[in-house]
């Protein structure tokens, strides 16, 4: 075999290594961006069934035991701490709260924004403007969870308010048409 020939083939030989390392990689990208897109997917569609939850709860109580669910959920751990007059107790117990999730949520209820740090995170859940409760979980893993959780939080809040002031008013829960609820 020709010297020219044997660099040929060599650099056939190197091209062809180097194609297959591309694809492996390419692959492997795929592969990551696949199990994000459905990862993704899954926790929207736990998002969105949460939130039909929360508006089908029946009580105060039922919409924080929603949150609390899907917060655990989602995070590993969650608790849905009550605030009133700068106290908080856990629901439903009432019982103390652990310093690091007292800290999160009297910061979360002070601030009145999600507040998160190595020990945890915490979403506050207002009505009428005062945080009522905080939502605490695990630090959130990803930006998209965190945007969840916020957003749940600002819902369920909505949601309270809207409650509060059909109790209050005594005004009956709005019907749709179609809904087998109504």
């Amino acid at each position: 075999m020709a010297f020219d020939d044997r660099i040929r083939a060599a650099l056939d030989r190197a091209l062809a290594d180097v194609r297959a390392a591309v694809q492996a990689e390419v692959d492997e990208v795929r592969q990551v961006s696949e199990r994000a897109s459905a990862d993704l997917r899954d926790s929207a569609a736990r998002l969105a069934d949460c939130v039909h939850a929360i508006d089908a709860a029946p009580t105060l109580g039922g919409v924080l035991t929603v949150v609390s669910g899907y917060a655990r959920l989602e995070a590993g751990r969650a608790a849905v701490i009550l605030v009133k007059d700068g106290a908080v107790s856990t629901y439903p117990f009432r019982d103390e709260v652990p310093a690091a999730e007292a800290r999160l949520a009297r910061d979360a209820a002070t601030q009145r924004r999600a507040v998160i740090d190595i020990d945890g995170a915490a979403f506050p859940i207002a009505v009428g403007g005062d945080v009522v409760a905080v939502v605490c979980t695990a630090p959130p893993s990803s930006p998209q969870m965190r945007t969840g959780l916020d957003l749940l939080s600002r819902h369920t809040g909505c949601v309270l308010e809207a409650m509060t002031i059909r109790q209050i008013t005594g005004l009956a829960p709005l019907t749709v048409a179609g809904d087998p609820r109504s």
